[in-house]
C-alpha cells in the first residue's frame, strides 16, 4: 500500500493508459523503457479480461498471407521470434501439422511455408511422407493421405506475459495500479477509483490512452 500511496501521489503524467491486458502492458513496457512518466489503470486484475482468454498461440498469421497481408505476418512473425528470445520461460515453440491428401497441390502448400519461414527470418518447415505423418498423428490415416508439412509457431502463458510486461515496466520506472477503474474523462484529466482506499481520485496527462479493448467505449 506504501507505493501505492506514492504512486497516488503524483498528479501528473506524460501519458495514462487504461487498461491492464496485453496492449496496455506493452505500451506500459514501451513508454517505461523510454523514460516517460507513464501510469497505468486498470479495472480489475491485470489481464483477467481477453488477455487470459485467448487462444494461448502465438502466431505470425499463417492465414493472412493468402490474404495478401504481407506486412502483418512479418511483424507477427518476427515479434514471435523475439518474444521466444526473451521469454523462454512463458513462450515456447509448438509445432503445428499440415497434411495434404491426393488430388490436392502440395506446391501450394510449399510455397506458403517458404514465404512464412522467410518473414520470420528462420526456417521452421519440414516435409513428411505420409507414413511419417501417420506416425506422428494417427488420427490423420486416411487411404488419400499423400504426406504433409511441419512448421512452427509458438504457445505462451498468456497472463503471465502480461505480468511479466508490467513488472518489467515498473522496474523500468513505470507505475500500474489495479482495481482503479476509470469513471471520467475531461481532455486531459482522468479521473477513477482508487477502490482498496475507498477514494475518488484525479490525475493529469499529456496524453490519454485508450487500451481497455471490450470496454473502451465505457
Amino acid at each position: 500500500m506504501i507505493w501505492r500511496d506514492r504512486c497516488l501521489e503524483q498528479r501528473d503524467w506524460d501519458a495514462v493508459i487504461i487498461g491492464g491486458g496485453i496492449t496496455g502492458a506493452g505500451i506500459l513496457r514501451l513508454a517505461a523503457g523510454l523514460g516517460w512518466r507513464v501510469l497505468l489503470l486498470e479495472q480489475r486484475d491485470f489481464a483477467w479480461g481477453a488477455s487470459s482468454r485467448s487462444g494461448k498461440l502465438v502466431h505470425g498469421g499463417l492465414r493472412y498471407l493468402a490474404q495478401g497481408r504481407i506486412t502483418l505476418v512479418r511483424e507477427s512473425a518476427r515479434e514471435r521470434e523475439r518474444l521466444l528470445r526473451e521469454a523462454p520461460d512463458l513462450v515456447e515453440p509448438l509445432t503445428f501439422l499440415l497434411p495434404f491428401y491426393r488430388g490436392q497441390r502440395e506446391l501450394k502448400y510449399r510455397a506458403g511455408l517458404a514465404v512464412y519461414d522467410r518473414l520470420a527470418g528462420r526456417r521452421s518447415r519440414q516435409r513428411f511422407d505420409a507414413a511419417s505423418l501417420r506416425g506422428l498423428a494417427p488420427c490423420l490415416d486416411r487411404p488419400d493421405l499423400a504426406g504433409g508439412f511441419g512448421y512452427r509457431d509458438a504457445a505462451t502463458d498468456d497472463a503471465g506475459l502480461v505480468l511479466r510486461l508490467i513488472l518489467d515496466a515498473v522496474g523500468a520506472g513505470g507505475f500500474a495500479l489495479n482495481y482503479a477503474p476509470v469513471t471520467g474523462i475531461d481532455g486531459r484529466a482522468v479521473v477513477f477509483s482508487d477502490e482498496p482506499g475507498g477514494r475518488c481520485c484525479e490525475v493529469r496527462a499529456r496524453v490519454v490512452i485508450n487500451a481497455a479493448g471490450a470496454w473502451s467505449d465505457r
